[in-house]
């Protein structure tokens, strides 16, 4: 299963893999929503975190996937957050820790709880 989801991503994020010389930093977050939380409150959130750490990195190559239950438990997701480099993905980091990103992670917290995450780094295939 977690092979077919990183699959999944890699190919949701063609862009990263087709170029050549290129890595692609994917940060997976294990997730599962709060009772009486809405999945759209969870996107609207996230969407305010991408923007921010695109504006933040100064890269619109950053991305980030909402991975739903398609069956199943409807409580239970995974983010996907792709990034070009290591850099990159150092520099959002960074942003989490100003004002701005500290009000998204404190709304984070109240809609979700997240029990696992995990960092992978890729290369594309020569």
């Amino acid at each position: 299963m977690k092979k077919l989801l990183l699959a999944a991503v890699f190919l949701m994020a063609p862009g990263y893999v087709l170029a050549d010389d290129h890595e692609a930093i994917v940060e997976f977050w294990k997730c599962e929503l709060r009772e009486g939380k809405k999945m759209e409150d969870v996107e609207a959130n996230n969407s305010k975190w991408l923007a921010l750490a695109r504006k933040t990195v100064g890269s619109d190559e950053i991305e980030s996937y909402v991975l739903h239950t398609v069956v199943g438990d409807q409580t239970k997701f995974w983010f996907a957050d792709v990034y070009p480099n290591m850099a990159a993905w150092s520099a959002q980091k960074s942003a989490d820790e100003t004002d701005e990103g500290q009000a998204i992670e404190n709304m984070f917290d109240e809609l979700l709880d997240c029990s696992d995450n995990r960092l992978y780094r890729s290369e594309a295939t020569k």
